[in-house]
């Protein structure tokens, strides 16, 4: 079987989890092309996987615009009535306004390349994930195509703006809706009729238990680590208030931050400004092999979001054994169970926060409990080889509604 996989910026070094996805189906069996409306840049290129996805995947623009012009009017010409339904789906999922309809007109553009490519290439079944303006493309290029699709649903981005999102049209259309977890499904349903809610199947973001190989905590607690994207809504700022209060308590602690994103120059000024920049360092994007090294050589794991689906964040550091500390925001709470498999705080408590985190400090026979039981969570329900097999199974099985 053919698949295609539509993503709007391919490969990203944050996405580790669809080019999992991607590689495990070819494992499978399954022929999966990519596709994706533009590259992403270099500082993306931090292993030979990504490069290697980059290099095989196609690409709709640039495009030259007499090409543009000539697919659009053989697609109007060869497919009328198809092209025409499109146009009328486009309208009806557009944002209001008129910077709303001229967003859709280019997402149509967008679908119609992209429909001749999934014909050129004898696509059966297009694929998407975060169904957001990707997602549109993917509706409308399913029509011209003639091609069924679904759609991978991560939030928690789209769901600010769900109805926008006309994510109610989608599923309707949508052969089926995969969903990271039970909140991400909740959502769904919020935007969506009821008879559609049987096309939602949780298929979990996993990783790779062989890559992230599990130690048992040893030793003093110092290395705190994050790994993420420097981005507002990942609540750096309230973890480096609880780095100054903890710093204040004389703990000796020093904090990595592993990746980029728009607030990097904001939080290493805050760093300054707070008197911490001699314990906190910014890493940048780095490599699986570094990840993976990182992790292992850190104590803590802190993810202080105030928005999240669930992260493979914390999947990858709870298998490695890294104690970890996330806030009760999206779906987090069905992988990080306070008390159980690591600790659950309050979004924007840095005082709570600092104190996750000087109780590890302080309690080393904690850390050794959470990290056992947070490694066993992970190997018993975020596994990547048993969430592809799912995965696999919707896209060959005709009656979703006997995959579980």
């Amino acid at each position: 079987m053919r698949i295609a996989y539509f993503v709007n910026i391919y490969p990203r070094a944050t996405d580790t989890f669809i080019r999992r996805e991607v590689l495990g189906l070819r494992k499978r069996g399954l022929d999966v092309l990519t596709y994706s409306v533009r590259k992403s840049g270099s500082d993306h290129d931090v292993d030979k996987e990504v490069t290697s996805e980059k290099n095989n995947t196609h690409y709709l623009f640039p495009v030259d615009f007499i090409d543009l012009v000539l697919v659009l009017m053989k697609t109007l010409v060869s497919k009328p009535r198809l092209f025409a339904r499109s146009c009328i789906l486009a309208f009806k999922t557009s944002r209001p306004g008129i910077k709303g309809q001229f967003l859709q007109l280019a997402y149509l553009l967008e679908a119609v390349l992209l429909a001749r490519r999934l014909t050129e290439d004898s696509v059966e079944h297009l694929h998407n994930h975060f169904g957001d303006n990707g997602g549109t493309v993917t509706l409308l290029a399913s029509i011209l195509a003639e091609v069924p699709y679904s759609i991978s649903i991560h939030g928690p981005h789209i769901f600010f703006d769900g109805l926008h999102w006309a994510l109610n049209i989608k599923t309707q259309q949508a052969k089926f809706i995969s969903c990271i977890g039970h909140y991400c499904i909740s959502q769904m349903m919020l935007y969506s009729d009821k008879d559609s809610w049987n096309k939602f199947k949780i298929v979990r973001c996993g990783i790779d238990l062989e890559q992230f190989d599990y130690r048992i905590p040893q030793g003093k607690v110092r290395k705190i680590v994050y790994t993420g994207r420097l981005s507002a809504e990942k609540g750096l700022p309230v973890l480096f208030d609880s780095i100054a209060q903890l710093k204040t308590r004389k703990y000796d602690i020093e904090v990595n931050l592993l990746g980029d994103g728009e607030d990097r120059e904001f939080l290493e000024q805050m760093a300054k400004e707070q008197g911490i920049d001699d314990v906190v360092s910014f890493a940048g994007f780095v490599d699986q092999v570094t990840l993976a090294e990182t992790l292992r050589s850190s104590d803590v794991f802190v993810l202080p979001s105030f928005a999240e689906g669930i992260p493979v964040a914390l999947m990858e550091a709870m298998a490695i054994g890294i104690p970890v500390i996330a806030t009760y925001v999206g779906g987090v709470a069905e992988l990080v169970i306070d008390q159980q498999t690591g600790q659950v705080v309050s979004p924007s408590d840095s005082a709570g926060l600092a104190n996750a985190i000087a109780r590890y400090i302080d309690d080393d026979v904690f850390c050794r409990t959470i990290s056992k039981n947070a490694r066993t969570k992970v190997e018993n329900e975020f596994n990547i080889e048993d969430q592809v097999d799912k995965l696999a199974l919707l896209f060959t099985k005709n009656d979703i509604s006997k995959v579980h």
